[in-house]
């Protein structure tokens, strides 16, 4: 019988926009007034009026609660602009902004205005109208059915966001983690728990990964998109272990002119090791083709301990993990005895989802090397990362 396919029901539901603070980008007093009188109609706290568009960014990019909602005068904006709206319209993102500006207007910002953002005039109950439009938050509607995601990987639906990693010793950027993302043609975002196990499942990992990997090469191959960090990709155990992972990859490299030197692999943690020579001789090609493999998500308890024994170049520590370092001593002890072991193996360690400022603290305590997490900044699309940098930089100027 020939598989069918169910109607999938694009549901939606309301935002809760007063739960975080509005910002207003604006230098026009008629557009600050109508933002104002928009918010008090709406019975929203009044906006957190900026000029810049660099302090917007500076919101957006802070460890904190991100602004609910953006009203923005595209010709305030400035040299921001292009990773203002790369991060405001990005559909995996929490802040969504409405744009105020002349649509007659030809050039500039005003003209471009790109898909994810809602448009307004600088009128009270339109822009009110806009703000409500903009709150409606489309939910996931994943799929079981595993040509679905095939034809999405044909169609290119598959995008990368990328976290950024930051040496603990001195706070210096030295990994982004590109992390698959699937974009669906209507607009419905899927994150990674959605649609990666479908894809191992029904053996499209490799059609993934390779997918993953076209994309994330061709958005950082210059060293500016890179912002000087080496790039990370997750590579499930069946992938990893393919003889051929090479052939692929070094094709993808050379079409793309990413630098083999700025590329680390990823183990994901999904499938047990069932063949560990066959695992061995794997990292060992790789580390040969100047390729190091991380092992990801090493959880208290992790039977995957012997990993360490096999010559992988480092290991990232579960968020879980890592959030029961402050309150549990039985983590203390896992993380301390983790980060001893890598490191007698000479592994760097990092811990994954340091969000506030005690995970960090306690994950240096414990020696750990490298911290990824909100703290340092949530996974950006690639047009926003050289502003992110500027920002990350500027801050350890100041400290």
């Amino acid at each position: 019988m020939a598989p069918w396919r169910c109607a999938m029901t694009l549901r939606f539901r309301s935002a809760k926009p007063d739960e975080a603070q509005m910002l207003l980008l604006a230098r026009d007093p008629h557009v600050i007034s109508a933002t104002q009188k928009a918010a008090k109609g709406l019975k929203r706290r009044p906006p957190l009026l900026v000029q810049e568009g660099r302090d917007v960014l500076a919101h957006l990019f802070s460890s904190g609660e991100p602004p609910s909602q953006i009203v923005c005068q595209a010709s305030a904006a400035g040299p921001s602009w292009p990773a203002l709206v790369a991060t405001a319209s990005d559909p995996f993102g929490q802040t969504k902004m409405v744009v105020i500006g002349d649509p007659s207007q030809s050039g500039g910002a005003d003209s471009q205005i790109p898909p994810g953002l809602t448009w307004s005039t600088a009128e009270p109950v339109s822009l009110a109208r806009a703000l409500q439009q903009a709150a409606l938050i489309r939910a996931q509607v994943p799929t079981d059915n595993p040509q679905d995601l095939a034809v999405g990987l044909h169609r290119g639906e598959i995008t990368v966001r990328y976290q950024p990693v930051v040496r603990i010793a001195d706070r210096r950027l030295v990994l982004l983690e590109g992390l698959a993302r699937w974009q669906r043609p209507d607009d419905t975002p899927l994150s990674p728990d959605a649609f990666v196990p479908l894809a191992e499942r029904n053996g499209l990992g490799r059609a993934l990964s390779i997918a993953v990997a076209r994309r994330a090469f061709t958005e950082l191959a210059g060293t500016p998109g890179r912002i000087g960090a080496s790039l990370a990709l997750n590579l499930p155990l069946a992938v990893l272990v393919e003889r051929d992972v090479l052939v692929w990859l070094r094709e993808l490299l050379e079409a793309t002119r990413f630098p083999p030197s700025a590329l680390v692999l990823e183990l994901t943690e999904t499938s047990p090791v069932l063949d560990r020579p066959a695992l061995r001789r794997a990292l060992e090609r790789l580390r040969g083709a100047g390729f190091p493999v991380l092992v990801d998500d090493m959880e208290i308890n992790d039977n995957r301990g012997w990993l360490l024994s096999l010559p992988f170049s480092g290991i990232k520590l579960d968020r879980m993990l890592v959030s029961a370092l402050p309150t549990r001593r039985r983590a203390r002890a896992e993380v301390q005895r983790l980060v001893k072991l890598a490191h007698a193996s000479r592994m760097t360690v990092t811990a994954e989802g340091v969000s506030n400022a005690r995970l960090w603290q306690a994950v240096a305590a414990a020696g750990v090397d490298h911290a990824q997490g909100y703290a340092i900044a949530r996974p950006l699309p690639a047009l926003a990362l050289p502003a992110w940098h500027s920002a990350w930089q500027a801050h350890l100027t100041r400290r």
